[in-house]
């Protein structure tokens, strides 16, 4: 069984990716070309939430949507420290303060009592991440951010396609945002996306994108710089080119096919693992469907499982580090008992639509081998 290379991630590679490409390469609008706009559009219809806005990667995306939240320099971010840091470091380019928010390692979610004990006057935007596509419970966080005149960030970048009470992850929050990066659900070779229900903070987030360029009075008749279009405030170079776009769109036809494929196999994980006594699938919250970027467990053998799938060519991975401890966003430790259990005893194993069937029976008899052997 060695040598079975049974993937953690995989980007998505399709025909249709590859005759996008050349379309766009022929046509000569690398840059800039409707397949930008296409792609919001797109975007709009899949989530089923207005005013889309596409960004060159998630980073881009959260760094304007912290910037239109209100969020400056010394300001306080609530973020879990259990995190990707395409996320966290958004809050650091910045020049803002991340107060760090435990989650509830069974579920992998926010810790909700802990967000409450911390928040205050000085916390100037929650940022929810969805890890791995598991959703947190985005309805009530929202309405306690409100009850502060917080607003909320969702973090869906793993979360394509999850849902909570029948809605599609990322329509709670005052704005959300999504990744293109080759390993999500949607690959764009990179790329990003964010949503906010407030028309005027989305045109508004499209200036900024372009270093705050109003694309409406930039240019004269001629095509020429008009002088007397003013940059009020000026932004990032964060669009996002034709050519990603272009790629992105194209896989969204055939989106919820792959997607349904990797839930078929979640549970197929998910049954196989539950008569289990040394590993413990994360349970989704109530009434919430994951997106199932990877399939995570809990096991307090952790450390010798990982070395057991390796060994037999299975790409599991402990997922994130406590970036809390990463000396770049400042001293100080937090006490986040939480995050502790989930950083010893979490574990990320693949069930992508990518794998065979035969590679999911191989998966399945190596995890049971794993079970019998007395630890």
């Amino acid at each position: 069984m060695k040598n079975l290379n049974i993937n953690l991630f995989q980007p998505t590679s399709l025909p249709e990716m590859e005759s996008a490409a050349v379309n766009v390469l022929r046509t000569g609008n690398i840059a800039n070309g409707k397949s930008v706009n296409e792609l919001e559009e797109s975007f709009s219809q899949l989530i089923g939430q207005k005013n889309f806005v596409a960004v060159n990667d998630l980073t881009s995306s959260l760094i304007i949507s912290l910037h239109l939240a209100g969020v400056r320099a010394g300001d306080q971010v609530a973020i879990s420290a259990f995190n990707c840091l395409q996320s966290t470091s958004a809050i650091a380019r910045l020049s803002a303060i991340p107060i760090w928010i435990d989650i509830e390692p069974l579920s992998m979610t926010m810790c909700i009592d802990d967000l409450k004990s911390k928040l205050s006057k000085d916390i100037k935007a929650v940022v929810l991440y969805h890890i791995a596509g598991y959703p947190s419970d985005s309805e009530e966080i929202y309405s306690i951010c409100h009850s502060f005149q917080i607003p909320l960030i969702e973090d869906c970048n793993n979360a394509l396609g999850a849902k909570l009470n029948g809605k599609p992850v990322g329509v709670i929050g005052d704005y959300s945002v999504y990744s293109f990066y080759p390993t999500r659900q949607i690959n764009g070779i990179e790329g990003g996306i964010l949503s906010t229900p407030n028309l005027e903070k989305a045109n508004y987030a499209k200036q900024l994108r372009r270093f705050g360029i109003d694309p409406q009075s930039f240019r004269d008749k001629r095509g020429e710089i008009n002088p007397n279009s003013d940059i009020t405030e000026i932004g990032w170079s964060a669009t996002l080119n034709n050519l990603h776009a272009a790629v992105a769109c194209s896989q969204l036809p055939t989106l919820s096919i792959r997607q349904e494929r990797t839930r078929v196999i979640a549970k197929r994980l998910t049954d196989s693992l539950s008569s289990l006594t040394k590993l413990h699938p994360v349970q989704p919250i109530d009434k919430s469907i994951p997106a199932y970027c990877v399939f995570l467990i809990l096991s307090s053998k952790r450390d010798d499982f990982l070395v057991h799938l390796k060994k037999h060519g299975v790409n599991a991975s402990c997922l994130h580090h406590r970036n809390d401890l990463y000396s770049g966003f400042g001293k100080g430790f937090s006490n986040l008992p939480g995050t502790d259990r989930a950083i010893s005893e979490m574990l990320a194993l693949p069930c992508g639509w990518w794998l065979t069937d035969m590679q999911i029976e191989k998966l399945l008899t190596i995890i049971d081998e794993f079970h019998k052997i007395k630890h």
